[in-house]
C-alpha cells in the first residue's frame, strides 16, 4: 500500500507539472525612427497593439541599471518607443537591454560612446569599415546590401502583423550569418563580436523574466533585428506559448 501511495502522488506531481498554464509571450519587433514614417506602424499602432495584448509584464530595449532615469536623460539614448512604454505602464516594466559586460552596470552617459570606451572604438571600427575598399567589394559581392535594402522596404511599409510573420526574421538571419562570415579573421571581426554578444545578453535577460513570470502574458520590445535570435531562444523554452498574431 506504501508503495502504491508513493506511485499515486509522484503521478499527480508528474500531471500537475504537464497541466501547468503555458507562458504567453509575444516579441513584438519595433522601428526606432521608422515609425513616424511608417503608415502601417506608427508610434499610435504599437501602443494600441500593446493595450489590446494586455500583458502582465513587459521588458523593454533599455539597460536595466537605466530604467529609473528620467525621460529627458533617456531619449538621447534609447529609442522612443521604449521610454513611451515604460512611463505608460508603470509597474510592469522591466528594462532587458545590453552593451557590453563591463559597462552594463554603468549609468549611460555621452562618455560610454567616445574615445577609448570599447563602444567608441566599435564607433571608429565602423567608420574605418565604410571606406575599406576591398571590404567593400566583398560586401556587395556577398548581397549583404540587397538584404539591407529588403529590410528598409519592410521597416517603412509592414504592419506588426506583417513583421509577426516572420519575413523579416529570416532576412537578418541571412544577413547577420554572412556578415560573421566576411568579419572573421578580419579587423572587423570585433563588430559581428559586439552584436552577438548584444543579442545573447538580451536574450537571456529576457528569458529570465520568463523564468521568473511562469504562466502569465509577457511582452518583450526588442529592435528588429534582434527578434530572430530571442525568438530562436524562446521557441526551445519548455511551457512557452509564441504569440505570432495579433
Amino acid at each position: 500500500m506504501k508503495i502504491n501511495t508513493v506511485i499515486l502522488i509522484s503521478s499527480l506531481f508528474l500531471l500537475s507539472c504537464n497541466n501547468e498554464a503555458p507562458t504567453q509571450v509575444l516579441v513584438l519587433p519595433t522601428l526606432h525612427g521608422a515609425h513616424e514614417t511608417n503608415p502601417n506602424y506608427s508610434y499610435e499602432n504599437l501602443m494600441q497593439h500593446i493595450r489590446k495584448y494586455n500583458p502582465d509584464v513587459m521588458g523593454v530595449e533599455i539597460r536595466p541599471v537605466d530604467m529609473d532615469l528620467n525621460s529627458d536623460s533617456l531619449d538621447v539614448f534609447y529609442p522612443i518607443e521604449m521610454i513611451m512604454v515604460r512611463d505608460s505602464f508603470p509597474g510592469k516594466v522591466s528594462g532587458i537591454d545590453s552593451y557590453t559586460q563591463t559597462t552594463d552596470n554603468v549609468r549611460v552617459h555621452q562618455g560610454l560612446f567616445t574615445g577609448d570606451s570599447e563602444i567608441g572604438q566599435l564607433k571608429e571600427l565602423l567608420q574605418a569599415m565604410q571606406t575599406d575598399s576591398l571590404l567593400l567589394k566583398n560586401y556587395e559581392k556577398a548581397g549583404i546590401p540587397k538584404i539591407l535594402e529588403e529590410q528598409r522596404r519592410m521597416a517603412l511599409n509592414y504592419s506588426a502583423s506583417e513583421f509577426l510573420q516572420g519575413e523579416y526574421d529570416r532576412v537578418t538571419r541571412i544577413q547577420y550569418r554572412l556578415e560573421d562570415s566576411l568579419y572573421k579573421g578580419t579587423p572587423y571581426e570585433a563588430y559581428s563580436v559586439f552584436n552577438n554578444r548584444r543579442d545573447l545578453a538580451i536574450t537571456e535577460n529576457a528569458l529570465q523574466l520568463v523564468e521568473e513570470n511562469r504562466g502569465k502574458r509577457l511582452l518583450f520590445m526588442v529592435g528588429a533585428n534582434h527578434r530572430a535570435r530571442l525568438m530562436d531562444s524562446l521557441a526551445k523554452r519548455p511551457q512557452v506559448e509564441l504569440i505570432n498574431e495579433l
